[in-house]
């Protein structure tokens, strides 16, 4: 019998990373047609369809205007590479800073840039209405023409994947070259139509997501093929992952969770202001969500990194998500004494277990969950001085 697994967790030695996380969404700030948000050097931008950038240091509670030397008011995209935050604007041109915001430099691309990525060394931008792609090798002082894109216009995302480059397009689906001057290849095969929208990817597998109700595809071998993966009859703007967690935005039904790389998917809304989702990305302490007419909403995920491990531990959860009896299973590679909580948003504890010294191997910790407030919740363990976490989903 399967399990459908929530997180796996191995660790030999040095890190750990776990993430706990809030109850709900909560709207910040911005307000309007929130199309980008871009975490950057510690900061969080937020670039509004028809008004300026704002930038907060505080994870949204409070917003600066920093538009200083952006001359279009349409700003729709924001990019984070090579150490520079970039720009692209609907109908003029795109600008980059170097200070962190504080100041912006207009760098021609005219098309309406809605992409910028590092890719083996050299920086790439794609664009919505002229259809092409171009790259530079000056941090984007200077523009270069990569191969004419036949078939395809309305370029939207990009992504870097074992070699190549990949970009998607309205018309056209997806696109990918290894280098700069190669020509162009389609890399369609199985997809339910050509409106490519987004990707992200979950360890070795990545992510499309469709317009015209495609939902999610999957392809196990970077792109070469792909297969459904839920979300049918959803236009799928955004995919963003944290850790093992799959978040997918879509025009019409707010937000989706998946734990299980694709296979199945939970609505993840609570507390969304606006169910139109453009934009998903997370600073590493929230999750945001940019909505065309909410503005900015966050949910908390933080993280929290633990040294020097001495021995293997895994732990897992299931079955995802839950609404009575939830399991988490710890596998020990030597004895320990393992105690565990179940903690709250807030990091109150709402039930505890004490198994004294425990063998190796494999332990079950079950818990009754049925009572409990839906949300996630976090299943701390502690291993003689060690602990780790895992999230769980209680509906």
């Amino acid at each position: 019998m399967g399990l459908n697994l929530y997180r796996t967790l191995l660790f030999t030695s040095q890190f750990i990373s776990t993430f706990s996380a809030a109850a709900q969404w909560v709207p910040v700030g911005t307000g309007g047609s929130a199309y980008s948000i871009e975490a950057h050097n510690g900061a969080l931008f937020a670039g509004n369809l028809g008004g300026p950038i704002r930038r907060s240091t505080d994870h949204g509670d409070t917003w600066t205007e920093t538009n200083a030397g952006i001359t279009a008011a349409s700003n729709w995209w924001l990019s984070s590479a090579q150490g520079i935050l970039f720009c692209g604007t609907q109908f003029g041109a795109a600008f980059r800073s170097t200070d962190d915001g504080t100041t912006w430099e207009n760098i021609g691309l005219l098309g309406a840039a809605r992409g910028f990525i590092e890719h083996n060394d050299t920086l790439y931008a794609c664009q919505w209405y002229s259809g092409g792609v171009d790259y530079s090798t000056d941090g984007g002082a200077t523009w270069q023409d990569t191969d004419t894109l036949i078939g395809v216009n309305g370029l939207w995302p990009m992504i870097s994947v074992n070699g190549d480059l990949l970009v998607g397009g309205q018309t056209g689906g997806v696109r990918r070259i290894t280098h700069s001057t190669d020509a162009w290849t389609a890399s369609n095969n199985g997809l339910a139509n050509t409106e490519v929208y987004c990707f992200t990817t979950v360890g070795d597998i990545l992510f499309a997501g469709l317009g015209s109700g495609g939902g999610v595809y999957r392809s196990d071998d970077f792109g070469a093929n792909w297969t459904a993966s839920g979300l049918d009859g959803n236009i799928v703007y955004a995919l963003h992952a944290v850790d093992t967690l799959l978040f997918a935005g879509t025009s019409n039904a707010g937000v989706f969770m998946s734990s299980d790389s694709g296979a199945t998917w939970t609505a993840f809304n609570t507390g969304l202001n606006n169910v139109q989702v453009a934009r998903l990305t997370d600073d590493g302490v929230y999750l945001y969500a940019g909505t065309l007419g909410g503005g900015v909403n966050r949910y908390g995920v933080t993280t929290v990194m633990d040294e020097n491990l001495e021995q293997t531990i895994g732990i897992s959860a299931y079955p995802v998500p839950c609404n009575g009896i939830l399991t988490t299973t710890v596998q020990l590679g030597a004895s320990a004494v393992l105690t565990a909580q179940l903690l709250d948003a807030t990091g109150r504890a709402v039930a505890y277990q004490q198994l004294g010294r425990v063998s190796p191997g494999t332990h079950p910790l079950v818990w009754n969950v049925g009572t409990l407030a839906s949300g996630l919740y976090t299943c701390r363990v502690q291993i003689g001085d060690q602990a780790d976490h895992v999230r769980v989903l209680v509906e």
